[in-house]
């Protein structure tokens, strides 16, 4: 097998992810939206449940790691046998699938994934979880940086699955309330004090170094905040903020006009998201992107995923 990751990752889950989904071409609003559906046909669910477990050893282990652990143990060798081990090694325990958030975190990895084609990823959120109870970082569905030739992005994203007026609900809350400075800043120096990533060495130094001084000179925490911003625009980091909504919704009992069905489920949410203001307080350059995918029935997907999670144990 290549020693790439993208050329890894592209193989057995991009390839897979062009077959089982179907993209549509972006809408501009406000904000941006991209609308995503499965085909309508037999078996399409389980394909998508089979997707994303694929994916769930990438979603838990950083780049570095699957290359490492490919080479050491076969990590790769069967995805289903790999999905089980990122679920005892590094996954909450979540296994109830009303309250699980696996499919909708795992699919925003992919989608985030393939949409950065020239960037590495430089941490794994599911590293950061607590010893037995694997309890994870909350606030964030999607957490990591990434670096590609124009520069260094933190990615902090939000993931819905279940019905489409609490999905839609819901990602404004936390559009609303998880991006507050205080916030934002508490994540970035957790996320700093972990990650070991030599390509982001003189970033991570920088404001690890914010907190040290920050005792030395019993800085308050807006003066705290403020030297992390400085700190960030001066590396010219960009923040992105994906947000996936995936959601129950009957639009597949006719394949000719799936595309327009979609479109229609795309407008509506840009329509409505577009009309909010997000007190957005992150003092350096950000971007919202919303990805939109209704699917037949997201409870069968879950299902799907608590079946494979029982298999782990």
């Amino acid at each position: 097998m290549s020693n790439s990751y993208k050329e890894i990752y592209n193989k057995l889950i991009g390839e897979k992810f062009n077959t089982v989904v179907i993209r549509y071409s972006p809408e501009k609003g406000k904000y941006e939206y991209r609308g995503f559906s499965h085909h309508a046909e037999k078996n399409a669910l389980d394909n998508i449940a089979n997707l994303i477990i694929d994916d769930m050893i990438f979603y838990a282990f950083s780049e570095n790691e699957i290359l490492r652990l490919n080479d050491d143990i076969d990590l790769l060798e069967d995805l289903r046998a790999a999905a089980k081990y990122a679920y005892i090694e590094r996954l909450p325990k979540r296994e109830k699938a009303k309250s699980d958030g696996t499919m909708s975190e795992v699919l925003l990895d992919i989608i985030i994934q393939l949409a950065s084609q020239n960037t590495k990823k430089l941490i794994a959120r599911a590293k950061h979880t607590e010893i037995k109870n694997k309890k994870e970082i909350t606030g964030y569905d999607a957490l990591y940086f990434t670096k590609d030739a124009e520069g260094i992005s933190l990615w902090l994203g939000q993931a819905k699955a279940g019905q489409k007026a609490y999905c839609k609900r819901s990602i404004i809350k936390d559009l609303q309330e998880k991006y507050k400075r205080e916030y934002f800043a508490d994540t970035a120096f957790y996320i700093a004090d972990k990650n070991e990533a030599p390509e982001l060495g003189e970033l991570l130094n920088d404001i690890n170094k914010i907190c040290l001084m920050a005792q030395m000179k019993k800085w308050n925490g807006n003066q705290k905040i403020e030297k992390l911003f400085e700190v960030l625009k001066a590396k010219q980091v960009k923040i992105k903020i994906p947000c996936l909504i995936t959601y129950s919704q009957n639009i597949y009992f006719d394949k000719a006009k799936l595309k327009e069905y979609v479109e229609h489920e795309v407008k509506e949410i840009l329509d409505e998201f577009d009309s909010q203001i997000f007190p957005i307080e992150i003092e350096t350059s950000y971007e919202i992107v919303f990805y939109i995918i209704p699917v037949e029935d997201v409870d069968y997907i879950r299902d799907k995923i608590i079946e494979l999670k029982k298999e782990a144990i």
